[in-house]
């Protein structure tokens, strides 16, 4: 155990990119998904669509998922929802014993996601990964408080139903902005994953998400 870790008693992953290695396919189909959900709803042609959606994603709204939302005119959890239409996280995904036995050792933690995406989805995945779904206490998305990361209100929300400091919190992701540096304004741990190189946000940086039971196992 890192002892930096030592009080951590509440374990808060990310999904997408974070559970499973980034993949620049499905990344780009959820790109695409995005595009295609604009444009059903707007009749733009597929250019204008990406343009406008650059446009505010790079200068207003650092979640996509809002900024779909804004274009189209929709509560930001039925946006996701139509997004997810258009594609599919399962087809890239198998079967992970690394991951398993990964929380097998973390039993004894308290575990939420945080995650911008559709939770029922999102248990279609960690069935596919063979992660059960009852070993999160709680799966938070836009569909639970309305908003996704990086604004910080599912971490806050997650901090009231521990009812725990916010020190004693590890927050897992693959991407600083938007996982990581709201977790630390609250006075979270943070631990960067799938990292090619050391971060200057994060608590830690790890290669694999499997190191994470190094840290606090």
């Amino acid at each position: 155990m890192d002892n930096r870790f030592r009080n951590v008693t509440v374990l808060i992953w990310d999904f997408d990119g974070t559970l499973y290695a980034p993949n620049p396919a499905l990344w780009k189909e959820i790109r695409e998904g995005e595009y295609r959900t604009i444009m059903a709803h707007t009749g733009w042609p597929r250019e204008q669509a990406v343009a406008e959606f650059e446009k505010l994603h790079k200068t207003v709204y650092p979640s996509a998922t809002e900024t779909v939302a804004q274009l189209i005119h929709l509560p930001i959890a039925d946006a996701a929802s139509e997004m997810e239409q258009y594609f599919d996280r399962t087809k890239y995904l198998t079967r992970d014993e690394k991951l398993i036995a990964l929380f097998a050792k973390l039993k004894q933690y308290r575990h939420f996601t945080l995650a911008n995406g559709i939770i029922a989805n999102h248990k279609k995945a960690l069935d596919v990964l063979g992660v059960p779904a009852e070993t999160f206490e709680e799966m938070v998305t836009a569909e639970t408080v309305g908003i996704t990361k990086p604004h910080p209100e599912g971490f806050r929300y997650i901090l009231r139903k521990t009812g725990l400091p916010a020190e004693q919190h590890l927050m897992i992701g693959d991407r600083e902005g938007v996982d990581l540096v709201p977790a630390k304004a609250l006075g979270m741990k943070t631990c960067l994953v799938w990292a090619k190189n050391s971060s200057s946000i994060a608590n830690v940086s790890l290669p694999t998400v499997y190191g994470v039971a190094n840290l606090v196992g």
